[in-house]
């Protein structure tokens, strides 16, 4: 049977208790004994003294008889509980609360003594732990002693009741301590199996299963925190689906073609005389497939170690020359046109070049799918403070407002609202988005549906 986390921690809170409740009782025990010495002996000193100017008062009034004291002396010994003798100047016991003792010799060096915590000669104090001595004196001369005794036991009872007291206090307290860690205990397991329940949903799939912890605390934060990470892994697992569905289709799609068209070849289904221009499919279908090859490994390498730059110098007007001069063959197909607006002086950017060709390439080759035949592709670069933007603009199909946030996202082509040309990764924009994030710079899209969709990206200038 495993041992549960709040067994353990109870383990060591009675571990703790019982340690201090043996330092208390050992201790305090010892402290005790010296607090009630104290009180003691000054109670003695008190009695002692009392006594003693009584009975000088009384002794010179000659109304004083020995039955007559004897009394006063009982009647101390129960009141006080303490033993009292009237020891004269040879140091003999005259006359004692304890009648037994009346004639024994009492030791000078006893009589000289204020307090002796250690007294116990000839049997006489056995048992005693304090002894108050108080002359009497007949004018100067001391011509007798009061002796007040009492025994340690009375001491130790008087500590061993107030740490009963004390014991029985904590006890109470460590009564109500154990009710309030049972009551907490079953606070915190009955979270934590909630939590623990929740991730095992999570784990089988069930993302919808809502964690009943409406206490505001930590556990709160825990299970909003699991919550958020459950959501991100449905999205995750959402995501993949649909990542293998998008691929599973566009790879599809090619090898279908390819397929098809080199099994009819081979068949003598297309004649000899026409078959290059299905070849020239297949050449296409297969350029395809590289494509969408090249770019999801760009997206792995990017996402496991980053995108690696290697910055330059260059004209970036001259750059954006030659990336548009390779569009020509597409243009014509649909008569587009594609004007290029430029200063008039040279503009030096710091960056990767052939990333940003990457990039450069992607924005026109979107703007020439989704432009209408006859149309006008802009391209454009502006100096703004230490920044180069750059500007590519059609007037094609346009993409909704409430999509134009997606238009990152991969494989996003299978949406309608990006028109009808499928032949297309749906990744470009992702790698560009990427690439010019690792540059330090922003890439933003407006777009009008309907009338067309301008992308710009900056760029740090070059230092002079």
């Amino acid at each position: 049977m495993k041992n549960k986390i709040w067994q353990k921690y109870f383990l060591c809170m009675a571990a703790v208790l019982v340690l201090v409740g043996l330092a208390i009782n050992l201790i305090g025990y010892r402290i005790a004994c010296n607090v009630f010495e104290d009180e003691h002996r000054k109670k003695l000193q008190k009695e002692s003294r009392q006594i003693s100017v009584e009975y000088v008062k009384e002794s010179r009034s000659a109304g004083l008889t020995s039955e007559m004291f004897q009394q006063q002396l009982n009647s101390v010994y129960n009141m006080v509980g303490c033993e009292v003798w009237v020891v004269d100047g040879k140091g003999i016991i005259r006359m004692a609360t304890e009648k037994d003792l009346v004639g024994e010799m009492v030791p000078k060096s006893v009589l000289n003594k204020n307090w002796n915590s250690d007294t116990s000669i000839d049997g006489l104090y056995r048992g005693t732990r304090g002894l108050a001595v108080d002359s009497v004196l007949s004018d100067v001369d001391i011509w007798g002693y009061i002796v007040v005794s009492e025994s340690w036991d009375t001491i130790l009872a008087d500590a061993k009741q107030m740490l009963f007291i004390v014991d029985m206090t904590a006890f109470a307290f460590l009564v109500l301590g154990t009710v309030l860690w049972f009551v907490f205990a079953a606070y915190h397991t009955k979270n934590v199996r909630l939590l623990q329940e929740a991730v095992v949903h999570y784990t089988n799939g069930d993302f919808d299963h809502e964690i009943k912890i409406n206490t505001r605390d930590e556990y709160r934060d825990l299970a909003n925190s699991i919550h958020l990470l459950a959501d991100q892994h449905a999205n995750l697992v959402e995501y993949q689906k649909n990542f293998i569905a998008n691929i599973s289709h566009d790879f599809r799609s090619p090898l279908t073609s390819i397929k098809g068209y080199a099994e009819a070849i081979k068949d003598g289904t297309i004649p000899y005389e026409i078959q290059g221009k299905y070849l020239n499919i297949i050449l296409f279908e297969t350029d395809r497939l590289a494509n969408l090859t090249n770019d999801l490994l760009d997206l792995s390498n990017f996402e496991n170690k980053g995108v690696h730059l290697s910055f330059t110098n260059f004209d970036i007007t001259k750059m954006l020359k030659q990336s548009a001069m390779t569009f020509e063959g597409k243009c014509s197909q649909k008569n587009l046109k594609i004007r290029l607006s430029f200063p008039e002086n040279t503009l030096i950017v710091h960056a990767d070049k052939g990333k940003i060709q990457q990039v450069v390439h992607n924005l026109i080759d979107n703007a020439i799918k989704f432009s209408h035949p006859d149309g006008i592709i802009y391209v454009s670069v502006m100096e703004r403070k230490e920044k180069v933007l750059v500007s590519v603009r059609d007037t094609g199909i346009g993409i909704p407002k409430e999509s134009i946030s997606k238009v990152w996202e991969r494989f996003y082509k299978t949406d309608l609202s990006r028109g009808k040309d499928k032949r297309g990764t749906g990744l470009g924009l992702s790698i560009t988005k990427q690439i010019i994030a690792a540059h330090n710079e922003n890439i933003k899209v407006s777009s009008t549906e309907g009338v067309g969709t301008e992308f710009v990206f900056s760029l740090a200038k070059a230092e002079e």
